[in-house]
């Protein structure tokens, strides 16, 4: 990335952190208060409302285990429903300013993971002031596990910006398509409670992998790391597949935006 590409994708960053909260009554403090909040709703949902439970997790309470679900799947569904329509609402920028067009799926892909992230950082941080034993050694499995949802996250969203611009339709699918896929990751579930002849199925999801892989290494328990590599390489070859298709559409994005 050249200097003036470096430049570009930083001011991208800061209007696109700026911007997310402008205007409304709390301003940042929503970094702070939705994940807390959001984490909150769905405890009582589905911890006391309709009560669920963690088998699989260790000694995890189920607000944990919904927690080390809940927050690297958001990463993914984030990223994507920001970055769809990255290239369409920037249709005045391109073609006037000469960058490469996926900065600006980047900005807004970066941007989601930042805000994310430190919304983990804090749930975290709350878990452990009520007393959830979280092992720190599994720390570099999760930071491999957040990563490669990432790069899922990234080549996703550069996957359907393209196509956004060709299809207008897309957005809305995308976010049907987030809702299926959320129920088919164990994020509210175990894998464990399901039938035997469906649990191995759900292993095709690129999320099942991270997910699981994020709990067992905070409870203390094995990490299947060549599965999580053989994730790692699926979401490198999307990434590679997107940013094809990005090269390939390049030409001919400004005549349909």
């Amino acid at each position: 990335m050249s200097i003036a590409s470096r430049a570009v994708f930083g001011e991208l960053l800061r209007r696109e952190l700026e911007e997310r909260y402008r205007g409304s009554l709390l301003g940042a403090a929503w970094l702070v208060l939705l994940p807390l909040l959001q984490l909150a709703v769905l405890a009582l949902v589905f911890g006391t409302l309709l009560p669920a439970r963690a088998t699989g997790g260790g000694e995890l309470p189920y607000a944990a285990f919904l927690a080390l679900g809940l927050w690297p799947w958001n990463l993914l569904a984030n990223a994507a429903n920001r970055g769809v329509t990255a290239l369409t609402d920037n249709a005045a920028l391109i073609g006037k300013v000469a960058v490469p067009h996926g900065l600006y799926v980047d900005s807004r892909v970066a941007a989601s993971a930042l805000i994310d992230l430190g919304g983990f950082v804090l749930v975290l941080l709350a878990l452990l002031a009520f007393g959830v034993p979280l092992a720190a050694s599994g720390l570099p499995a999760v930071l491999a596990a957040l990563g490669v949802v990432a790069v899922l996250a990234l080549a996703l969203a550069r996957l359907l910006a393209v196509l956004q611009v060709f299809l207008r339709d897309i957005a809305a699918v995308t976010g049907q398509g987030l809702v299926l896929l959320f129920f088919l990751t164990p994020v509210l579930y175990d894998r464990a409670v399901l039938p035997a002849a469906v649990a191995p199925w759900l292993a095709l999801n690129p999320m099942v992998v991270p997910v699981e892989t994020v709990r067992a290494a905070f409870s203390g328990l094995p990490v299947d790391w060549a599965a999580l590599a053989t994730c790692a390489l699926a979401a490198a070859l999307l990434l590679l597949a997107a940013q094809a298709l990005l090269r390939r559409g390049r030409a001919h994005l400004e005549d349909f935006l």
